[in-house]
């Protein structure tokens, strides 16, 4: 089982980024987690630029990468209480074409990780409702909202001697836990193909009129 774990910031010491890097290692067993990198390569959604003769070069890498695993993890920050812009730029190139987007049916986990107490729930919302319009499966709540991260993402020492981060909170050690285990159980229930099937029964049918 083939996931791909997306961070939402681009700067290079997220707090979202090092939550990313400690979830992998709670990956139940069959699972493997890899990590895309080039959110930030990704040019501004653009009609224009996506035809039938071709799109930019990272727009092809990204839309490879989702189509090619079986779910996804989204760890993103809050800003200005809502998704931030990078984020839904990705998703609105995973979201096209229509027909047959790379985003369709995947299942997906949702995490913030902020340096504040009171943030957070707004952008899991919003994100859930957007992905829930793109036709992807959303693992459901109690979500990771992973509040004063700075204090609750710690390097230690793993068994090769690399200092990875790890979650010292134990409500949301568990947490995570859990969201990877339900993420792994609606992929092998085929809870993806559930949320794209009324899309591909509307062009089925319009094919076959």
């Amino acid at each position: 089982m083939r996931i791909l774990g997306v961070s939402g910031s681009l700067r290079r010491e997220s707090l979202n980024t090092r939550l990313l890097a400690a979830v992998r290692s709670l990956a139940p067993a069959g699972m493997t987690i890899d990590v895309f990198d080039g959110l930030g390569d990704l040019p501004l959604y653009n009609g224009d630029l996506d035809s039938r003769e071709g799109v930019p070069a990272p727009v092809d890498r990204w839309r490879d990468a989702v189509r090619e695993v079986d779910g996804l993890i989204i760890v993103t920050p809050e800003y200005n209480s809502s998704i931030p812009g990078v984020v839904k730029n990705a998703i609105d190139w995973v979201s096209r074409p229509v027909v047959d987007a790379a985003l369709h049916g995947k299942s997906v986990v949702t995490m913030v990780a902020t340096p504040g107490r009171g943030l957070g729930r707004n952008v899991l919302t919003d994100l859930g409702r957007v992905l829930h319009d793109c036709h992807a499966h959303v693992i459901s709540g109690p979500w990771v909202v992973l509040t004063e991260a700075q204090n609750k993402l710690v390097d230690v020492e793993n068994e090769l001697g690399r200092f990875v981060p790890t979650i010292s909170d134990p409500t949301a050690l568990r947490l995570a836990t859990v969201q990877l285990t339900a993420l792994a159980a609606a992929i092998d229930a085929g809870a993806g193909e559930h949320a794209v099937a009324p899309l591909r029964a509307y062009f089925a049918a319009g094919r076959n009129s």
